[in-house]
């Protein structure tokens, strides 16, 4: 009985989909982030250490990529 009482409750119905906002938004916001910051870095640690460097270029990629789907 409760738990039919609860799925007539109007605030839960969408509840699923507002978490999926919520961390489509945060996914967003830390791709941005995340390219932006490993963009400004990578040639910075790449002449510290090269191999370093091709790690954070190729996360900072990944990362650009990832924004470019979820930005589309």
């Amino acid at each position: 009985m409760l738990s039919i009482a609860l799925l007539d409750n109007p605030d839960l119905k969408n509840f699923g989909s507002k978490i999926l906002h919520g961390v489509t938004s945060a996914a967003k916001w830390v791709a941005s982030v995340l390219h932006k910051v490993m963009g400004a870095v990578a040639p910075t640690i790449g002449a510290i250490n090269p191999t370093a460097g091709m790690i954070a270029r190729g996360v900072g990629g990944a990362a650009g990529m990832e924004n470019k789907f979820l930005n589309r």
